[in-house]
């Protein structure tokens, strides 16, 4: 008797489990159905792309939350071999920007960071404590502005952005403190081209070169830096609110004596979440190879706004 009992609880629980699974589903396909169906060509969302500058006074703001984990490196010959720790940095990147022109945009942004020195086996969320200890450090990290450009009018699916970030809190890399590594002390001149291209139906290639370059600030310890890095995505629009992608990076390091590369494989989406308004977008990124570099991977999500 007490078996059958059992059994029956057991089998009224997955019921009723299935029935959630199940409204969950057609709460999804719901949402997708109305948002296609509201959503307006020219305020899909899906079309800004990052090569395509916002239209004069359009507004916009998105943030992009970085977490990179590692519990291995990449040595200077690019043989990878674990870690003693897991190191975990998290970037909260907040951006503002604003179409002057039709061939303008201005930019504002700042950067909050956080970093965490664990045993490997531990979760690399443990990072999101955002706590002040011995293994542990956030701050304000940086902050700045800068301009995208579209060099040319035929052409809206290219441009080619600058910025400048500025340090804003004191002594980022922990000298003389007990506390991690947080970021360089460096002000960072950063320089993009982006472009991308209708190649199909629904796929488009997306591409993205830059050159970065960070200027010491006395007090820091570590030399100035140049980066170089590529970034190329396969986006394929499944729906008028959803594409999915695949990417590669590639970037190479500069920094006196200490060169380096890495090179990393992922996935991503963008889902316009509220028509016309709201875009959710995530990512994952694997780094499989390097030199005198982090042998981790990316967990990347945020949310994008416009106003048009």
């Amino acid at each position: 008797m007490v078996f059958i009992e059992v059994v029956a609880n057991n089998t009224t629980q997955l019921r009723l489990t299935m029935k959630k699974l199940l409204l969950l589903l057609f709460f999804f396909i719901a949402i997708n159905c109305y948002t296609q169906a509201q959503v307006d060509s020219a305020r899909n969302l899906l079309n800004y792309t990052p090569a395509v500058l916002l239209k004069p006074q359009q507004f916009s703001y998105r943030f992009w939350n970085l977490l990179y984990t590692q519990k291995a490196i990449y040595a200077n010959d690019g043989t990878k071999f674990p870690s003693r720790d897991r190191i975990t940095f998290f970037t909260s990147q907040h951006q503002f920007t604003y179409g002057l022109s039709q061939t303008l945009n201005i930019e504002a942004e700042m950067w909050l960071k956080s970093t965490r020195v664990d045993l490997p086996e531990n979760s690399p969320l443990q990072v999101y404590r955002f706590t002040g200890t011995d293994s542990a450090r956030r701050e304000l990290a940086y902050a700045g502005a800068g301009f995208r450009w579209r060099p040319n009018q035929k052409n809206p699916r290219l441009s080619l952005g600058t910025k400048f970030l500025l340090p804003v809190t004191q002594n980022l890399e922990s000298r003389g403190m007990v506390q991690p590594f947080l970021a360089e002390d460096h002000f960072w001149w950063m320089n993009t081209l982006f472009y991308d291209t209708q190649i199909a139906d629904n796929l488009y290639t997306f591409f993205q070169a830059g050159a970065w370059v960070s200027i010491p600030k006395s007090s820091s310890e570590q030399a100035s830096l140049i980066r170089f890095p590529f970034r190329g995505l396969l986006s394929y629009f499944a729906s008028r609110v959803l594409s999915v992608n695949i990417q590669a990076g590639f970037a190479l390091n500069n920094q006196s004596q200490m060169n380096g590369y890495w090179g990393d494989l992922g996935l991503g989406f963008r889902w316009q979440i509220a028509p016309g308004v709201l875009e959710l977008q995530g990512e994952y990124q694997k780094y499989v190879i390097g030199k005198n570099q982090g042998a981790g991977e990316t967990f990347n999500f945020g949310l994008r706004w416009i106003r048009f």
